[in-house]
């Protein structure tokens, strides 16, 4: 293991709790040894033009995170391509992000495992409800009297 590699895996674990599987860590080293590589020599942390150099390539790294999925919060539902982003909620089930931010509750079990879970409903679902609702004051209304 480099020594990009270990700090990667060191980073999740201490700040997300995570313990990332090691293909997954091949992955993401190759993005910051490519960082680090161009910006040995060429940035000079002394000078503020080196400061915000360094800040544009970690603001880089942030988005090619986030373009991976590691958002970590206010996910749009579509990237900018217009396409329906899909997140990884186990090991082989992709739902779209729009599913995911209706949930409005989720039951777990004493080991964290989600038993339960209730959804918003649909904007659909909301508008045929108050037209039911709309069209049952109106019968009430007019036509209560004639049982």
């Amino acid at each position: 293991m480099t020594q990009t590699q270990e700090i990667i895996s060191q980073m999740f674990v201490n700040l997300a709790k995570l313990k990332l599987e090691p293909d997954v860590v091949d992955r993401m080293s190759p993005v910051v040894d490519g960082l680090i590589q161009r910006l040995r020599g060429n940035i000079d942390l002394s000078t503020e033009e080196g400061w915000n150099r360094m800040r544009i390539a970690l603001c880089g790294m942030l988005a090619h995170g986030w373009a991976l999925g590691m958002s970590p919060f206010n996910s749009p539902d579509v990237n900018v391509d217009g396409e329906t982003l899909e997140v990884r909620v186990s090991k082989d089930i992709l739902t779209p992000l729009e599913v995911l931010k209706s949930i409005r509750y989720a039951k777990k079990d004493s080991h964290g495992r989600i038993q339960k879970v209730l959804f918003e409903p649909s904007s659909e679902t909301i508008a045929k409800e108050q037209i039911d609702k709309i069209l049952k004051d109106i019968e009430d209304k007019h036509w209560a009297d004639d049982s």
